[in-house]
């Protein structure tokens, strides 16, 4: 990962930990994405069932995209949008449904 990209995460990890009051924590940047969300997810104590739930719709998310890299997960707002909209159409899920996968994918 280059530098630029770990401080990126770093600083959206910091605005997302003063938003819910935690203290910001740094996964270990040698990991993949999804180790690193499961990294956090233990140290804030989160369930198990809640992990994987989140897990899966971060993997959702980046199948969706067809995502290669780490690089294209950065400019998301209009890609996390296309997402939910696909998920109530195609996916005719419930709002519930979306919420959850918004609060992953937002994080």
């Amino acid at each position: 990962m280059q530098e630029s990209e770990g401080s990126q995460l770093e600083k959206a990890l910091r605005l997302q930990a003063g938003r819910i009051g935690f203290e910001a924590v740094v996964p270990n940047p040698k990991l993949k994405l999804l180790d690193q969300v499961r990294e956090i997810m233990r140290l804030r104590h989160y369930s198990i069932r809640t992990e994987q739930s989140y897990c899966d719709w971060i993997r959702r998310y980046v199948c969706f995209h067809r995502m290669r890299s780490r690089a294209e997960l950065s400019p998301g707002e209009a890609k996390v949008e296309q997402f939910l909209s696909d998920l109530a159409v195609n996916g005719q899920v419930a709002a519930a449904t979306q919420n959850q996968a918004f609060g992953a994918v937002e994080g």
